[in-house]
């Protein structure tokens, strides 16, 4: 029979939940913001007059920040968690 290494314990795993779900919105404020801030150096360094096209892309290579927040969030909810909380 498999013994878990790690016993439940529910309310150690809840506050992990509660941490990791603040660290990816945190994570997701910060590749918003990454963004907004990546899309309006990209428009400013365009040729004039702006196309579709050169929105678009600066668009969506902004939009890449965001799932880099959110990883960057929780791996910093990660490496700060205090050692009561972390798994054996």
């Amino acid at each position: 029979m498999d013994i878990p290494r790690n016993p439940p314990n529910p309310e150690r795993d809840a506050q992990i939940k509660a941490r990791q779900h603040v660290a990816g919105k945190f994570g997701f404020l910060l590749g918003c913001v990454a963004a907004i801030i990546a899309v309006a150096i990209n428009l400013f360094r365009a040729p004039r007059p702006i196309t579709f096209l050169s929105l678009a892309i600066s668009v969506l290579l902004a939009a890449l920040n965001m799932p880099i927040g959110i990883m960057l969030g929780l791996w910093g909810e990660k490496i700060t968690r205090p050692k009561n909380l972390r798994p054996k």
